[in-house]
């Protein structure tokens, strides 16, 4: 069944790429074009597609080149109405192939026009699970090859405007926030540079998946860094915007680790007028400071110190010191080398505010 699913995935491929070819004015190519991407509209390398507006002209293409019906649905390429009769999953959008480790084409995406969700993945089928694809991988494998640095990014078009800043980059999309080991395996696989920078949307959301990112990534690369977007902008749009100004927010892009430490301590800043919160949230980001350079970590605690209104002392102690056992009492009555009685006498913290 795999082998056939593959070959199915070929063949549908080819087909939303000439339908894209097929309508130089239609709306997708229009969309791409205002998005300042009309070029890769020919580039062999992205293979982009359409998805025709029609219930089953996929579906019935695939029928002809000698695919059945349970072999569409199985591969998640087309859907059972009610009254038994199969239409294709994607209408009308912009379509990307998802790549599997082995470059193979498992799953698409689709992109599309606004008034609809926009975005719409291939469902988990025997060949794709989002958790092991990733859109760009076969475009960019060779700038990977060739030094250019990896970007992370949430969205095909992401990874296509980051794509179009010259030889230094290479975007990739996990079409969304979740970063998985297998993610950074892959790409890491073809990068001759052993380092990834993360350019999340510049929301929320974004931040938060940037942040899930970080012990995935750092498992595998050696350098992880984050690159903040002006508000409320996603790469695609920073590139419409500027395309120096998505260039030179990749360029400035800081240690992931360290705005880890950052959107964390923003949950505490209701209760950081108090001694709890204060101690509490500096718990909360000291396995995080232990990660960093030596050099970048003493740093990082003087800043924690004077953020949260807490001695050096006090600071560089919980830092240093991942195993100290908070609430423990010293033994004969006497205060526990190395243990400030604000950190050891507090109880544990509860839930995140």
């Amino acid at each position: 069944m795999r082998r056939v699913l593959l070959e199915m995935h070929r063949a549908a491929r080819d087909f939303y790429e000439r339908q894209l070819h097929e309508l130089p004015d239609g709306w997708a190519a229009g969309h791409l074009r205002e998005r300042g991407l009309g070029g890769v509209v020919a580039d062999e390398t992205w293979r982009i597609g359409y998805a025709p507006d029609t219930w089953a002209g996929l579906t019935s293409y695939l029928r002809r080149h000698g695919f059945g019906d349970d072999d569409l649905v199985a591969g998640g390429l087309a859907t059972p109405t009610i009254n038994g009769y199969l239409v294709d999953r994607f209408r009308d959008r912009i379509m990307f192939a998802a790549d599997d480790i082995d470059f193979e084409t498992v799953g698409f995406v689709g992109r599309a026009r606004s008034g609809r969700v926009r975005y719409l993945n291939s469902p988990t089928t025997e060949i794709y699970h989002k958790g092991e694809t990733l859109v760009g991988l076969t475009a960019q494998r060779g700038k990977l090859f060739c030094g250019s640095i990896p970007v992370l990014v949430e969205g095909p078009m992401d990874a296509l405007a980051v794509d179009q800043l010259g030889g230094r980059w290479a975007g990739i999309s996990t079409c969304g926030t979740a970063v998985t080991r297998q993610h950074a395996v892959m790409i890491r696989q073809l990068s001759l540079a052993n380092q990834i920078v993360v350019a999340f949307d510049a929301d929320l959301g974004g931040r938060l998946g940037a942040v899930r990112s970080l012990d995935s990534l750092t498992e595998i690369f050696a350098s992880v860094r984050v690159a903040e977007l002006p508000p409320g902008l996603d790469p695609a749009a920073a590139f419409q915007e500027s395309k120096d100004g998505l260039s030179d927010c990749l360029g400035s892009a800081r240690p992931l680790v360290e705005f880890a430490v950052d959107v964390e301590l923003a949950k505490w800043d209701p209760v950081l007028d108090h001694v709890s919160g204060q101690v509490n949230a500096l718990r909360a980001v000291a396995p995080l400071v232990r990660q960093m350079p030596s050099n970048r970590m003493a740093q990082q605690i003087a800043g924690l110190a004077e953020r949260l209104n807490l001695e050096v002392e006090i600071v560089s102690r919980e830092v240093l010191s991942p195993v100290v056992r908070r609430g423990a009492k010293p033994r004969s009555g006497r205060r526990s080398r190395g243990v400030d009685p604000v950190l050891a006498d507090e109880p544990d913290r509860g839930p995140t505010p």
